[in-house]
């Protein structure tokens, strides 16, 4: 009952922290799409601050910050536990997400989600889903950032889902993109997957892996499944590949 309770004020105290970030991501409105993102990633990291820090009053440890590349343009690819890997995610390696289109029309955080970089877009549809790598591949050539959960979404049992998409990490690979393997921890006990609520002063983290090395693989299928399976690496060392319940006896 208290998570549940914990979970209806620290969604409210989301909404406020979308609607100052808003009001500092507006007024760039003007600024072309591809420009605007180097100035919108700050309010963005804000609002990510206050997710993490003032609402979860979360516990964070971050491994391996130097392995970003030291200039913009890169593509981050994290495992999924939770809604609170978004927030961690773009304050700690400064990129946003690619988004299910429904976000889109939630106050606050469509319009100053498209605003800050967000892409969005219907999973249902292929050609939305094409679309996608267009859009993503024009604005990391512009120097945004930006990050992507090839499980399409978040866990529901604990385990790294098996089916994923890397069709992003592939061409990112034929574009010349880095790609930054990632992965989060902890972030389901504070912002449960499975059911709906909050726990304050959870542990959670991120950890940043090295670029591989684009010219170490035959072609960019190899090299998207090796990134991917470095993430999955990551994550098991973490524990975050672990079942939320632990299974039942037989």
């Amino acid at each position: 009952m208290l998570e549940r309770v914990a979970g209806a004020l620290g969604f409210l105290t989301v909404v406020v922290w979308a609607a100052v970030a808003s009001a500092l991501i507006y007024p760039f409105a003007a600024v072309p799409r591809g420009v605007r993102e180097r100035f919108t990633i700050w309010p963005a990291r804000l609002f990510g601050w206050l997710c993490i820090h003032v609402t979860c009053l979360a516990r964070v440890s971050v491994v391996g910050l130097p392995h970003l590349p030291a200039k913009p343009g890169y593509l981050v690819v994290s495992n999924h536990r939770s809604w609170a890997d978004v927030g961690l995610l773009i304050l700690y390696t400064r990129s946003l997400g690619i988004s299910k289109k429904e976000i889109a029309y939630v106050p606050f955080f469509g319009l100053a989600g498209y605003l800050a970089g967000v892409i969005f877009f219907d999973r249902k549809s292929k050609l939305s889903r094409g679309r996608v790598v267009e859009d993503a591949l024009w604005l990391l050539s512009r120097g945004a950032n930006l990050h992507v959960f090839p499980e399409g979404t978040r866990t529901r049992d604990g385990r790294v889902q098996a089916k994923v998409y890397l069709r992003l990490l592939q061409s990112c690979h034929e574009a010349g993109v880095p790609v930054v393997p990632a992965c989060v921890w902890g972030t389901d006990r504070a912002v449960p997957a499975d059911r709906f609520g909050l726990r304050l002063r959870a542990s959670v983290g991120v950890e940043i892996g090295a670029p591989l090395e684009p010219a170490d693989f035959p072609g960019s299928r190899a090299y998207a499944e090796a990134t991917w399976a470095r993430v999955v690496e990551m994550a098991r060392a973490r524990g975050a590949d672990d079942p939320f319940t632990p299974p039942t006896p037989p």
